[in-house]
């Protein structure tokens, strides 16, 4: 009997270690032929699980969840640090409903990676719903076919990183990030033929600002603004768009609206704006307007190639330096009520500049 008491004694702290340690795995998978009740088994290369949603439930704070095989893996909420990630030639589908996000980051303080993802709207609102985490990197998606955005960035205070991915045939936004002190940058997005804007940029009532950098990415065939950024009273937003297209767009290529009590900062620089519905380079608003536009190209817009506005006299300071503008339908070059710095290497049709109410100098400050 003593024998007996000392053997449970000795393994008991065993059992129980095991037991714990089986909750969550750093590691787990899915695949077509998965099984919901392989989370018994913390969704393993060996018993993988049938969705996203069943493999995070047993992943444990900072894992991964890798895809197997091409399928359909079901839409899913995050609320944790994770990544989801279907390595190069899978397709890892999700199909969203009517009414429904795609993959919804509900995680304050959290880092999230979306890697290779193809998110299809059947019907569904926004492909990618960031309300709330530290950190949301997408990379390698495809965002299609939703009725609101394929992304939508509203996390306060929450940084979203883009890269190599495509947002088309949208309803509304490409990509949508309007919130409370957000940051974004998009690095070789193509964001096309969506209803809205191919990106939109905007803080919300009671923020300071917002941020964003664009680079190396194309804007076209959008409904709107192929990038356009807003900004409201109290606040600050600052835009850098470099080595860019937006091009064919139904309103601009490039807009900014600045109403009275805000600022804004934008440079666009080494891109091209061509085709537009309106201008190609339209900065615009009552508020405070820093802007720069450097050796871009500005062809066949329907109103402006590059155009700097403000009704309050000197509260637009617009640099522009090395840029091309020709054949626009309109005018070539716009200056009204502002003051622009230029060194005079601008190349236009004279004949088709409008420098209404612009002080023109040639230092640059």
């Amino acid at each position: 009997m003593l024998l007996r008491t000392l053997a449970f004694t000795a393994i008991a702290p065993f059992v129980l270690t095991a037991t714990d340690a089986s909750a969550t795995a750093q590691r787990t998978f899915v695949a077509s032929y998965g099984s919901p009740a392989n989370t018994a088994f913390n969704c393993s290369i060996v018993k993988p699980c049938r969705a996203f949603s069943e493999a995070i439930s047993v992943t444990s704070p900072a894992g991964e969840v890798i895809v197997l095989d091409s399928a359909g893996y079901g839409s899913v909420t995050i609320t944790q640090s994770v990544s989801i990630i279907a390595p190069p030639g899978i397709y890892a589908g999700v199909s969203v409903s009517g009414g429904n996000d795609g993959v919804t980051i509900n995680a304050p303080g959290a880092i999230v990676v979306l890697r290779g993802l193809s998110i299809n709207g059947q019907g569904g609102l926004r492909g990618i719903l960031f309300q709330a985490g530290a950190r949301l990197r997408v990379e390698n998606c495809v965002l299609s076919g939703m009725s609101s955005a394929g992304i939508s960035h509203s996390a306060p205070s929450g940084e979203l990183i883009v890269l190599a991915s495509i947002t088309r045939d949208n309803g509304g936004t490409g990509i949508n990030v309007n919130g409370d002190i957000l940051s974004a940058v998009l690095d070789h997005v193509q964001s096309e033929h969506n209803q809205g804007d191919g990106f939109y940029l905007a803080p919300t009532a009671g923020s300071v600002g917002a941020l964003a950098t664009v680079v190396d990415s194309v804007f076209t065939h959008n409904g709107g603004n192929g990038i356009a950024a807003e900004s409201i009273a109290g606040a600050t937003v600052t835009i850098v768009v470099d080595r860019s297209v937006m091009a064919s767009n139904g309103l601009s290529g490039f807009r900014t609206d600045v109403p009275t009590g805000s600022s804004v900062t934008a440079t666009v620089s080494h891109s091209t704006l061509n085709d537009n519905g309106i201008s190609g380079l339209h900065i615009t608003g009552s508020g405070n307007i820093v802007a720069g536009a450097v050796e871009n190209v500005a062809h066949r817009n329907s109103y402006a190639g590059i155009w700097f506005t403000n009704p309050i006299s000197n509260n637009i300071k617009a640099y522009a330096k090395g840029n091309t503008a020709l054949g626009n339908l309109g005018f070539d070059l716009v200056c009204n009520y502002g003051v622009l710095y230029t060194d005079g290497l601008n190349l236009s049709n004279g004949s088709q500049n409008n420098f209404d109410g612009c002080t023109i100098t040639n230092s640059l400050k």
